[in-house]
């Protein structure tokens, strides 16, 4: 993660990780639209292998602590 704006979350994935991101918070009640925004497709955050989600109410640190423990739990798989 880097710093961002604090409705703003940019998680260090590309490709089809960011669709697993989204069925992960999907799973957790976190949806696309009502709870936050997927970001424009912007080149320079993609060249880094950043994704930027725009959250409306659920708080960033909350999807964050998410994704961390999912790809936690993937990794000892």
């Amino acid at each position: 993660m880097n710093h961002a704006p604090e409705n703003d979350a940019l998680f260090n994935i590309t490709g089809h990780f960011v669709q697993e991101l989204k069925a992960v918070l999907q799973s957790e009640s976190i949806v696309e639209g009502p709870d936050y925004e997927n970001s424009a497709f912007d080149e320079k955050r993609r060249a880094e292998g950043l994704h930027l989600l725009r959250f409306h109410k659920t708080g960033t640190a909350q999807a964050t602590r998410i994704w961390e423990k999912h790809t936690t739990a993937r990794s000892h798989r």
